[in-house]
């Protein structure tokens, strides 16, 4: 309910001031954190193919240089390239992604199952607090003493 709150339709956090005790808190922490969320990828439903982290570490749509009023008719989701049996991706996307070192076919996906959004630092993929702080957190180095 939040997200839909405070994002557009198309996906893109809002740029604009909604009257909300958390929102700076929310904006600020969801930037610092978006890296370290991904994809185990199902039938593809849930995970938008240019702005979801889920063939690198990053968005596709930052690899690719389109201008920000273009990135609005993007819409696609992951599972208009699943098919029943496995990844369905047109030759010329198959090529975009291959220039930018990802193998589509070496993404493992299972069109009978849900997509499940993971915390790639926890080991089992699950969210808390703790994890988040552990990430993000400021790492300094010990004192020799």
């Amino acid at each position: 309910m939040i997200y839909s709150k405070f994002h557009t339709k198309s996906g893109e956090i809002i740029k604009y001031h909604k009257s909300f005790s958390v929102w700076p808190g929310i904006k600020f922490v969801e930037t610092i954190n978006k890296p370290f969320f991904g994809w185990i990828i199902g039938n593809g439903k849930k995970i938008i193919f240019w702005r979801d982290s889920w063939a690198t570490c990053t968005p596709l749509r930052e690899h690719i240089d389109l201008p920000n009023h273009l990135w609005k008719f993007c819409t696609a989701k992951v599972s208009d390239f699943i098919k029943y049996d496995g990844w369905n991706v047109p030759l010329d996307i198959s090529l975009a992604l291959l220039a930018m070192g990802i193998n589509i076919t070496s993404i493992p996906c299972n069109p009978n199952a849900g997509d499940i959004k993971i915390w790639k630092p926890d080991i089992h993929g699950n969210f808390s607090v703790k994890n988040v702080f552990e990430s993000t957190r400021k790492q300094h180095d010990t004192s020799w003493w």
